[in-house]
């Protein structure tokens, strides 16, 4: 008797904690021996694949923008302004199936101001918020777009390892925008983390408590925004 396959959302589900272990395992490796990985989210079909990527593309704006927050609260007026400008370009880049013309207006029109409070130095932090808000309450706009347990997951992942990248080339360049791009990778991934974990929880909680090791892993290489406070091995 020929057994059937798994169901997809299981398959999806397995990769995605293997996925957040093996995050979890090179965070440490990475600083102990600064070595970079190569992000590895397995999908199961190019079409996945490429509603992954876009939704990846999305969250990685609204890391931009927290990126930008970070650096204004610390004085990093320039970097806060050119972390602003690029949020711009992915914005511009988005399919229709997660951003329409109008809601592509909308939010290039609040970064750009935010980027004009920068000069006045008024109302900056308030008008970096109401983007992110803007940009997370935008809904996708196509029924195939990820919002299944899973997707989250690997959408968290995906933050993990990058602001776990830029923690490693932060260690080498002592470069501030890289610290805080890192920065803004992390904070996105806590604050998605916390807002979906309830779902993610009740997807696996193997999933749910790897994703929160490797946050606390995290939370120590990025204490705060500045670059003096955080320890560099």
């Amino acid at each position: 008797m020929k057994m059937s396959p798994p169901p997809l959302p299981w398959l999806i589900g397995a990769f995605l904690v293997g996925a957040v272990l093996a995050i979890s395992f090179r965070v440490k490796l990475a600083i102990d021996q600064q070595v970079v990985p190569t992000p590895q989210i397995a999908v199961s079909s190019p079409e996945e694949s490429s509603t992954l990527e876009a939704s990846f593309a999305r969250i990685d704006v609204e890391a931009r923008l927290r990126a930008a927050l970070a650096a204004y609260s610390v004085g990093e007026d320039l970097i806060s302004d050119n972390l602003l400008t690029d949020a711009e370009m992915p914005i511009a880049s988005l399919s229709a199936s997660l951003l329409t013309d109008d809601d592509r207006a909308r939010l290039n029109e609040l970064v750009y101001q935010a980027r004009m409070a920068i000069l006045t130095k008024s109302g900056v932090e308030a008008k970096i918020e109401t983007a992110i808000k803007d940009l997370r309450q935008t809904p996708h706009h196509e029924s195939g777009s990820p919002a299944t347990r899973s997707a989250m997951a690997g959408a968290i992942a995906d933050q993990i390892e990058k602001a776990m990248n830029g923690f490693v080339e932060t260690r080498s360049s002592r470069d501030k925008r890289t610290y805080l791009m890192g920065y803004g990778h992390y904070q996105t991934a806590d604050m998605l983390f916390q807002t979906h974990r309830d779902e993610i929880r009740l997807y696996s909680e193997t999933a749910d408590a790897l994703i929160e090791k490797s946050l606390l892993l995290l939370a120590d290489f990025y204490p705060s925004p500045r670059l003096a406070d955080a320890e560099m091995p």
